[in-house]
């Protein structure tokens, strides 16, 4: 048998590298010495003619004659310049100027011009291109650059031909073998082929791959069987989805459980599925992450795990954490509730704050709200009637405003009210005068009747003005603070500033 390697290096030599080697070689060789060659002699021609031409135009003062020479010489594709110099008469008899004789690319090339006495009787001045010949010589080979390219072109598509040739029927063997152990079918041994040293290996090689992948495969039934038995046991949902096909493929009886039967998920639930799908692909790394599910109209949460995709499919599993987001939630809005009045709290209103610094809220109104006459309720009847006259007003506030605003307890007997977007003044100063009627409102409380009176400031924010949530707030509180000490309806802080 001969080896595979050694038979395609042999016809590429052959076939290509020999041929270009030798013809083209030759053939560039041959033809750079006889262009040098007739370069050489049509020089020296013109030299020697143009020497004596210009030995008798110098002697008989002959400007026509140097002109003529000069001339000649011009017409060389790689004279630049020729200029004919007279010693005697101190003179340049002609000069032929082809390009800027100041190049780097140029040889200065001087012959004296002597008599017949011996006596000198000028110069000859030639500039000659250096790069002219080279340029020359590449211009006259390069199209038979071309045509050897051309011939190897073809060469190479007659060898890739052959090749293809015989490698054709070995390579249909193994793809058809390769299809049949893709289709699961491992008892059919692959062909064997004699020729070659290399496609016997792959095949010997291809045989001890598909008894590997028989054991293999059985071993794996032995796995899975193991695996079933102990997949259904745990109290998480374990569940796999195919992110092509957008289904579940497979999932324990806690998923069946707890979501529901892997073809009602599927077939009813596609879209959710598709989000669900899409989320998993959007993430980066295997971080688990929270999911929240309607199943017969109850919201579970979920922390779900999720393993690397593997030929479409994530494997994922899911515990169940509703009982623990349902604490954290009450446990936040503890936080952030004021436990008197159950309406938002100053953490509430700080978050407000932080909105408004991350650009969420473009336009909004603060009102800033204190109580008259709560300090007197507290004295005369005790914390118990103040604690009732908080709770009404923040009930009375709350249920006015809570169509186009919000509104905070920021401590004592101190409100804010937030109304986002653009009002004109007339409509926040008729909110506000709302707003002291409703708290002015007597409250009863064990068979009396109480009542206070709100002083009320009102800052407006705008991000175009360049003024931070801080200032409006502060200019709120100081507007409020006005209009307590003057007994003053709702006071605009735009008002103190004009004052």
């Amino acid at each position: 048998m001969k080896r595979l390697s050694s038979h395609i290096i042999m016809l590429y030599m052959v076939l290509t590298l020999v041929p270009l080697l030798i013809i083209g070689g030759f053939t560039v060789t041959r033809t750079y010495i006889a262009e040098q060659q007739e370069w050489t002699d049509l020089y020296e021609k013109v030299l020697l003619q143009q020497l004596l031409n210009a030995e008798k135009s110098l002697a008989e003062f002959d400007l026509a004659l140097a002109e003529l020479v000069v001339n000649d010489f011009s017409r060389l594709d790689y004279i630049r310049s020729v200029k004919l110099e007279s010693d005697l008469y101190a003179m340049t008899f002609a000069e032929v100027i082809n390009t800027n004789t100041s190049s780097d690319n140029l040889m200065l090339l001087t012959y004296p011009i002597v008599g017949a006495q011996n006596d000198r009787l000028g110069q000859l001045i030639i500039y000659k291109d250096k790069d002219a010949f080279s340029s020359h010589i590449i211009y006259s080979v390069l199209p038979k650059i071309i045509f050897f390219a051309l011939l190897v072109s073809f060469i190479s598509f007659l060898f890739s031909r052959k090749i293809l040739a015989i490698l054709k029927k070995p390579f249909q063997d193994v793809h058809r073998f390769t299809a049949l152990v893709a289709s699961g079918e491992f008892n059919t041994p692959p062909p064997k082929h004699h020729k070659f040293i290399e496609i016997n290996a792959i095949f010997a090689s291809l045989e001890v791959m598909r008894v590997k992948l028989l054991t293999s495969r059985n071993q794996l039934q032995k796995s899975e069987e193991n695996y079933s038995r102990t997949y259904n046991l745990t109290q998480v949902c374990l569940f796999v989805v195919d992110v092509k096909k957008c289904h579940i493929v497979r999932a324990n009886r806690r998923f069946t459980e707890q979501i529901g039967n892997i073809t009602m998920v599927n077939s009813h639930h596609a879209s959710r599925l598709q989000r669900f799908i899409t989320l998993l692909l959007e993430r980066q790394g295997s971080q688990s992450f929270e999911y929240a599910i309607s199943v017969n109209g109850v919201t579970k949460h979920f922390q779900v795990n999720y393993s690397e995709r593997i030929k479409n499919e994530i494997e994922c599993s899911a515990m169940d954490i509703s009982e623990l987001v349902k604490a954290r939630e009450s446990v936040v809005m503890q936080l952030q509730t004021d436990a008197l009045t159950g309406i938002p709290n100053r953490v509430s209103f700080n978050q407000f704050v932080q909105q408004v610094d991350n650009k969420q809220h473009s336009q909004f109104t603060l009102m800033m709200l204190d109580l008259n006459g709560f300090k007197g309720i507290n004295d005369n009847y005790g914390h118990l009637a103040g604690d009732e006259v908080l709770k009404a007003t923040a009930q009375r506030i709350t249920d006015y405003i809570q169509a186009f605003g919000n509104v905070y307890r920021l401590g004592g007997d101190e409100f804010i009210v937030s109304l986002l977007g653009e009002f004109s003044e007339a409509k926040l100063r008729q909110i506000a005068l709302d707003i002291i009627a409703k708290v002015e409102a007597p409250i009863p409380f064990n068979q009396i009747q109480l009542s206070v009176s709100s002083s009320i400031g009102i800052s407006c924010f705008d991000e175009r003005s360049g003024i931070s949530v801080g200032e409006v707030f502060n200019d709120a509180d100081i507007a409020m603070y006005h209009a307590k000490v003057n007994q003053l309806p709702p006071v605009f802080s735009t008002e103190l500033r004009a004052a």
